[in-house]
């Protein structure tokens, strides 16, 4: 997947740079914990570097809180990811009709990525910044970070957080596995309120409930 990413030079001094960086790593915390809805347009890529490989899937994604989001794929049409808070549903008829996983909200950490690396993001990872860049026309802060503890699910994560408005741009991840899974969030609203149905996984008729619990091994989010 292309994307358009360019370092930009600021005649800012670096510590003021830094400081700057590390005041909006905050923000970007705070406002998940606060609660604001967001919501957007996604597009997913998955790359095994191995065999060189990848997929890419779109579709519509909000968030409302810690452990509270929805993956909605128009492609493939008709999967999706929802926490509702109190589990983790992964419903994908695309490769598993007539089933939907279950599963209890502290083992989807690779799921919600977005919570578990803007939940006390300084005391669970090792933060590094990179230079300002640009994505889609936002000025961005770039930031890698680098878990602490040893059953973390992913070895290293990129963010790509506005300057502006503290939402995440684009985020990265490179699973145990691997595999890289890179995030980019476009038309991202911050100004209203959530159906409720966005946030709420109905079980289709039909399709049977799979108890999932133990599946991702017991990996919790850092807390």
């Amino acid at each position: 997947m292309a994307i358009a990413l360019t370092c930009t030079a600021y005649l800012t001094p670096l510590a003021a740079q830094s400081t700057a960086g590390d005041s909006l790593l905050d923000r970007a915390a705070q406002t998940l914990s606060a609660g604001r809805p967001v919501r957007a347009n996604f597009e997913q890529t998955l790359t095994n570097p191995d065999v060189r490989q990848s997929r890419t899937a779109r579709g519509e994604f909000a968030q409302q809180g810690p452990s509270k989001f929805a993956f909605r794929f128009t492609d493939p049409a008709g999967d999706a990811i929802v926490a509702d808070g109190a589990a983790i549903w992964v419903y994908l008829p695309s490769s598993a009709r007539g089933q939907v996983l279950k599963l209890p909200i502290a083992q989807g950490a690779q799921l919600d990525l977005i919570t578990n690396l803007l939940t006390l993001p300084r005391a669970n990872y090792a933060v590094t910044e990179r230079p300002v860049g640009e994505i889609g026309g936002n000025a961005v802060s770039v930031f890698v970070l680098t878990p602490k503890a040893a059953n973390a699910p992913f070895t290293k994560a990129t963010l790509w957080i506005d300057r502006d408005n503290a939402v995440v741009r684009q985020l990265e991840a490179v699973e145990l596995s691997g595999l890289v899974r890179r995030i980019r969030f476009t038309n991202v609203r911050t100004d209203g309120e959530l159906p409720t149905a966005m946030l709420t996984f109905v079980v289709p008729a039909g399709v049977k409930v799979l108890d999932a619990s133990g599946l991702l091994g017991g990996i919790k989010p850092p807390r």
